[in-house]
């Protein structure tokens, strides 16, 4: 990911965070690099004319509290934020990571096991996020980030509390329809975790062929019982794939299902699973995400002392609108594991039997 220098409009520091440049962009708002430490995040800032529209502020308090609710070892974890600003901002850990969709653009297909292990690593994600009642709706190659030790799941902005009163109509069609599951192109209310597991199935095809499953430009092309395009797919992933992409929402494996085949392939593969061991993708793939953990991400320069001036601190900074103090959650350091790769193997095969109960799937 390109860091832009910051353009005229921008704000210079939000919420105790200095900016030092933009990460990108969204129909939402602009995200940024930010410092309060020596230690990055990413703090997305919503567009000051939408800043001004209630539905849009709830939206992004559904964001937040999506980004919450999942934590940070499936994607990235909550520092802090402001949903009650005059504009609205979230500040979350920043992984210097390619997404998918760079990786794919620049050097073509993954691998057969490399395809695998994003199978694992999207089913683990997806669990994770169903187990705290939340749908991604919008699972995709650009919302996937690779790093040497797993794959984190990004972009909460269209998430959905499952069994709760969303935001979306009949007519709102939310995701991106080349990956979009047939029911909630139809009727966004539909989307369920069934959904999500489509859409991990559309984002395996791109990964493992290089291309998308469908060509569609209105929703009404998705709500067809189309055969996708496996041109290119490898023979061994075509039964896992054809279960994903099924028309019908009961005739689809679960995440927990596509977890167990994909370990148990990569098992049967001899992929080492320690955590030391690097995933299992082409060499380009793997110089390419080592290239993005080995660069440091850019550090600020030192700040001056003089005062700010009065146009550097964006209207969510001034004193004339009192607003709740941000939310700021520490994440909790996950326990490093523990054992040689055989010990592991064994462990996990006996964990992915309780793994049901434990994720709700």
């Amino acid at each position: 990911m390109v860091l832009q220098p910051l353009r005229a409009g921008d704000p210079k520091r939000i919420g105790g965070f200095r900016l030092d440049g933009r990460l990108g962009q969204g129909a939402m708002g602009v995200v940024y690099l930010g410092y309060r430490s020596t230690r990055p995040v990413a703090v997305k800032v919503v567009r000051p004319q939408l800043a001004e529209d209630e539905y849009f502020r709830r939206r992004f308090a559904l964001e937040l509290e999506a980004i919450r609710r999942v934590g940070g070892f499936h994607t990235a974890a909550l520092v802090a934020a402001d949903p009650h600003a005059v504009t609205p901002w979230i500040a979350t850990q920043y992984i210097h990571a390619p997404s998918l969709l760079e990786l794919l653009d620049q050097h073509g297909a993954v691998s057969e096991v490399g395809a695998w292990w994003l199978a694992a690593g999207l089913a683990d994600a997806l669990m994770h996020i169903h187990s705290v009642r939340l749908l991604h709706r919008d699972l995709k190659p650009a919302n996937v980030l690779v790093a040497a030790d797993g794959v984190r799941v990004i972009d909460f902005g269209i998430s959905h509390v499952n069994g709760g009163t969303g935001l979306t109509t009949a007519s709102a069609a939310l995701g991106t329809l080349a990956y979009m599951a047939p029911e909630q192109a139809k009727d966004s209310r539909r989307a369920s975790e069934a959904a999500d597991v489509y859409s991990l199935g559309a984002t395996l095809v791109h990964a493992a062929t290089g291309h998308v499953p469908f060509y569609a430009e209105m929703p009404v092309q998705r709500t067809l019982d189309l055969e996708p395009d496996l041109t290119g797919l490898p023979t061994a992933l075509v039964d896992l794939v054809t279960r994903t992409l099924s028309y019908d929402v009961e005739d689809r494996p679960t995440a927990q299902s596509v977890l167990e085949e994909a370990m148990g392939r990569l098992l049967d593969s001899g992929v080492p699973m320690d955590a030391q061991a690097y995933p299992p993708l082409p060499e380009v793939f793997l110089a390419d995400v080592l290239q993005h953990q080995a660069e440091p991400v850019r550090a600020p320069a030192p700040e001056p002392l003089p005062d700010i001036e009065p146009d550097d601190v964006p209207q969510a900074e001034t004193d004339a609108v009192p607003h709740p103090r941000p939310m700021v959650i520490t994440p909790v350091a996950e326990p490093e594991p523990e054992g040689t790769p055989d010990r592991w193997a064994a462990r996990w095969r006996s964990r992915i039997e309780d793994r049901r109960g434990d994720y709700g799937g």
